[in-house]
């Protein structure tokens, strides 16, 4: 595998020398999903990472789930089949410590195969950090990789990720109640799929409690931007751990955040990296508006650009910034800053040419800005004039 396929853009020292802060009312985030993997066969590569940033976490009533059709299916479930192209699983009685990573894949031999090739399970759990690597192809212990619990999917051992435009989240169920409590939702390419749940289930859902009575969800605003659409060889991945543009406040999610509300368009294009996140955990609280303020990459004007892209960005403080342009592989194709930095409004051009001089080719790049272990990206349209 090269090597650029086993990193994201966000190219960041190992985790192994960042100091593990946990965020104030932190909970569990999805953090890279390789839905368009090159083994699109039958059983497929596909995976999503998930990242316990706050405390030790039970995983034993949380779920993966696609799309807004989880809601009735789970609190009525298990049932089989679901709407095609749909899943829901349950993750085993396990703890996800500070700081580690679960990652679910389709199966486990493809998975490794594809991402691990040479050096199997072992590679995959040799990385900085924690991590534990889950599978839904229910085969038992006799590899190493857990299993997922089924709780129906269409078809049947299918992680059902592979089409472009899709939502997927984490969510929480006490296995009594009506309602479902959302944990972290990525879409990528289109929003068709979030789950709007007050929209899409307007009577509410009536679950296995005693009472015959449907709990209402709050309203979700549904107002979430989606993520880029990853080209195959590569996946999409979080850049931070606040959740931008995300309501903390009146939501159907953990300490009523309004998971539908999230700016996914802030997250990137890279590499394969299951298991291992490119970006440092840092004591904000989730949510907090004066945390988005701490620094920010603006809009590249024009857009899409010709000749040249001009770039503004913030800090609140000042430090040792560094800016750099990237192609879809992670290379690193321009640097415009890299030094001491003060606080403010900075604008910045490039030029549209790499170190040697080259024109790069019309494409799509990506901006990354990185200051006191902070990282923010945006993505970059260029056209030829």
């Amino acid at each position: 595998m090269d090597a650029w396929r086993k990193r994201p853009i966000a190219l960041v020292t190992s985790l192994a020398a960042l100091a593990f802060a946990p965020a104030a009312s932190a909970h569990l985030l999805v953090t890279e999903v390789g839905y368009d993997t090159v083994d699109e066969t039958s059983p497929t590569a596909e995976f999503v990472e998930i990242l316990n940033p706050g405390g030790a976490t039970s995983l034993a009533n949380v779920w993966l789930v696609g799309d807004e059709d989880a809601y009735p299916y789970l609190v009525n479930g298990p049932v089989s089949p679901l709407t095609l192209n749909n899943f829901i699983y349950r993750f085993p009685a396990m703890t996800l410590g500070p700081g580690e990573t679960a990652v679910v894949c389709q199966d486990s031999d493809a998975f490794l195969a594809e991402h691990f090739p040479g050096s199997g399970l072992a590679g995959f759990l040799d990385q900085p950090g924690g991590q534990t690597l889950l599978e839904v192809t229910q085969d038992g212990l006799a590899d190493g990789v857990p299993d997922m619990i089924h709780w129906g999917s269409s078809p049947a051992g299918t992680l059902s990720m592979a089409n472009n435009g899709e939502c997927v989240g984490l969510v929480t169920w006490d296995g009594a109640s009506d309602r479902v409590v959302d944990h972290d939702w990525v879409c990528w390419l289109t929003t068709n799929a979030i789950p709007n749940k007050d929209v899409d289930y307007p009577l509410g859902i009536d679950g296995p409690d005693a009472d015959l009575e449907s709990t209402f969800f709050v309203e979700d605003r549904a107002t979430g931007i989606a993520a880029p659409d990853a080209p195959q060889g590569a996946s999409i991945h979080r850049t931070s751990v606040t959740e931008a543009g995300e309501l903390t406040a009146g939501g159907n999610g953990a300490g009523g955040h309004d998971e539908t509300s999230e700016d996914w368009s802030t997250w990137v294009l890279g590499g394969y990296s299951p298991g291992r996140y490119e970006f440092a955990i840092v004591a904000v609280p989730i949510g907090n508006p004066a945390a988005t303020t701490d620094l920010a990459l603006e809009s590249c004007a024009p857009s899409p650009f010709g000749r040249e892209a001009r770039l503004g960005f913030v800090l609140a403080h000042a430090g040792h910034a560094r800016l750099t342009i990237h192609d879809l592989q992670g290379r690193t194709i321009a640097t415009l800053v890299d030094g001491p930095t003060d606080a403010g409004a900075h604008g910045v051009t490039w030029d549209g040419r790499d170190p040697a001089g080259r024109e790069a080719q019309t494409g799509i790049y990506f901006a990354r800005l990185e200051c006191a272990g902070q990282v923010r990206g945006l993505r970059l349209s260029r056209i030829r004039e």
